[in-house]
């Protein structure tokens, strides 16, 4: 019995719900139309994307990486979701989208530490790891993608929107904040 209400409320938690849209089986529909659980989940991703960065990089320019990433991601959705008039789902989107990011943010880190370990000097390891941890932006890519799509977007227009944000934020910013 306590097992069945332990499965039951594993079931219905936001967790699950997050769970789910990372495994790619469940859009972001059923998150809960929060402001503060949006703006929780801004500010994990800000932290992730700044803590990622602090990895290569001095501490004032990727704490700026990481609120300029946050600040693309949740102005690109408001106008996005604008201009495809699905305004109903904006909070809902924003926080699947910085959720999602917070939690590849720290699979990326974790990767990272594997991979600088595994490789040490002399080998060129930072491009190694860059060129080994770059199925993780196509990971983002896709789960940015599948979460537009439940937003209402057609595919072609999601994976182009994912896409942008991507090469926006981990090609273009990355390289503004050397």
């Amino acid at each position: 019995m306590a097992f069945d209400r332990l499965k039951a409320s594993w079931e219905a938690s936001t967790i699950k719900v997050f769970y789910d849209i990372v495994a790619l089986e469940s859009g972001q529909g059923l998150l809960p139309i929060s402001t503060k659980l949006m703006g929780g989940c801004l500010v994990a991703y800000a932290a992730g994307q700044a803590a990622v960065h602090l990895l290569d990089h001095e501490p004032m320019p990727a704490l700026l990486f990481g609120v300029s990433s946050a600040v693309v991601v949740g102005a690109g959705t408001v106008g996005v979701l604008e201009l495809y008039k699905r305004r109903d789902k904006t909070i809902q989107t924003i926080t699947a989208l910085a959720g999602v990011g917070a939690f590849i943010a720290l699979v990326s880190i974790i990767l990272h530490f594997v991979f600088a370990v595994a490789l040490p000097p002399p080998l060129p390891t930072q491009r190694l790891v860059n060129f080994l941890l770059f199925p993780i932006v196509l990971w983002l890519v896709f789960s940015f993608a599948f979460i537009f799509r439940h937003a209402g977007l057609r595919t072609i227009p999601a994976f182009a929107f994912a896409a942008t944000i991507a090469i926006v934020i981990d090609f273009i910013f990355a390289t503004l904040m050397h």
